[in-house]
């Protein structure tokens, strides 16, 4: 028995070992792409495939490391707040007689909210105690609607007329009403330190308005000098088994182009950037299929830049086998396209461009406006007919103009 638990300890060390090393590894080649921002002359993109216990296949791209991660960012939406509370201000400073008085709180400023909890920044407001009026330079507080009674904390600097500057915490309840994003709040037994110590119990409301989600994605730092991207696949015993994917998704990736461009005028020029299958060896883009390589990669993207980082040559490699359904296969290269056409990866589950598919995923997998979107950032110099001097954003945000959606192509 004790040598089973020495064995037993022994694996958990070695489990632990191999993820610090692991994470050690990711962390510092982060920190040497982050010194290091304009992109090597090659660069790799890779696709995992993960079996689950039943066997069904979920396509995971990005970059293979030892072990999965442990965490994955949170989906965060952002929204505007007001908060409006009245009641009392009872004064408990030492030596002082003992009184009550009207106090009211006005805050606005900026939440950010993941699964019903999340942050606040507070950008302005004031506190009335008393006749005097302290206004509200700045603050932060927290919330979390799932809890027993709900919790709201809220850190706040004020200053008063004179420029003498103070700091209140309030902490209280915060309570869903009828009303999408309207909460009633109530702060009980907060003291604030102002020209004396009070204690506050205020009730009023939290509103939450013009709800955002910030959709973002990165990109590999390059661009083409051309909008006709021309694409081989490259001749073997699977190529005639799986070509159909490849032209598949090259009409996709046409088809929503010329969608999006037709669907938003600042971006017309979307519909010159054009993919092309093609029999020539001088092609932009080479693809070919294996049923060979790693364990569990399913797909990988080798891109090389010019020292003006321009895109040179991309070539792109799909893991076939008797488990990667031609959805699978047809997910995969449409998602190594966008590779191709500069996007990197997003941390939005639901998206094309997300390093992991689901089974849920493969069931309405397409491109979506933030895919396309980066695409105009990437090909943003086709506005000037001249790709001289352009630089391409390493990551690209969605402007709240474009609703976030899957694009459906002609």
């Amino acid at each position: 028995m004790r040598a089973g638990k020495l064995a037993i300890v022994a694996v958990t060390t070695l489990v632990a070992a191999l993820l610090i090393g692991s994470l050690a590894v990711q962390m510092q080649a982060e920190a040497v792409s982050a010194k290091n921002s304009t992109p090597t002359s090659t660069t790799t993109n890779y696709g995992l495939v993960k079996q689950t216990s039943k066997g069904y296949p979920e396509a995971r791209f990005g970059r293979p490391i030892p072990l999965p991660p442990i965490f994955q960012p949170p989906e965060l939406s952002e929204a505007n707040l007001t908060i409006t509370a009245a009641g009392e201000a009872r004064n408990i400073s030492r030596g002082s007689k003992a009184s009550k008085a009207d106090a009211t709180l006005s805050l606005s400023g900026t939440l950010q909210i993941w699964h019903n909890q999340g942050t606040l920044l507070i950008k302005e407001g004031q506190l009335t105690v008393d006749e005097k009026t302290y206004s509200v330079e700045s603050g932060r507080g927290v919330f979390n609607t799932k809890t027993k009674h709900g919790l709201l904390i809220i850190q706040i600097r004020l200053s008063d007329e004179a420029g003498k500057h103070y700091l209140a915490l309030l902490q209280g309840r915060v309570e869903p009403t009828e009303d999408e994003w309207v909460y009633n709040v109530s702060f009980k037994a907060q003291m604030v330190r102002l020209n004396g110590a009070y204690l506050l119990k205020l009730d009023g409301t939290l509103e939450a308005t013009t709800t955002l989600r910030a959709y973002s994605i990165r990109t590999l730092g390059g661009t083409w000098d051309h909008t006709t991207i021309t694409i081989k696949v490259e001749e073997s015993p699977l190529a005639a088994n799986y070509t159909k994917a490849v032209i598949e998704a090259i009409k996709t990736w046409n088809d929503t182009l010329r969608a999006f461009a037709s669907q938003h005028n600042d971006y017309s020029y979307l519909s010159n950037i054009v993919l092309k299958l093609t029999t020539s060896e001088d092609a932009d883009v080479k693809i070919r299929f294996t049923d060979e390589g790693m364990f569990r990669i399913g797909g990988e993207t080798q891109t090389s830049f010019t020292e003006d980082k321009l895109f040179k040559n991309i070539t792109v490699t799909v893991r076939v086998g008797p488990r990667y359904t031609e959805k699978i296969v047809y997910a995969v290269t449409l998602h190594e396209l966008g590779h191709a056409l500069g996007l990197g990866h997003t941390d939005i589950p639901e998206d094309l461009m997300y390093p992991v598919l689901t089974s849920w995923g493969l069931r309405s997998v397409g491109i979506s406006t933030l895919d396309l979107y980066g695409v105009a950032q990437i090909f943003g110099w086709v506005t000037n007919n001249s790709v001289k001097g352009f630089e391409v954003p390493r990551i690209v945000t969605l402007p709240a103009s474009i609703s976030y959606e899957v694009v459906k192509g002609s």
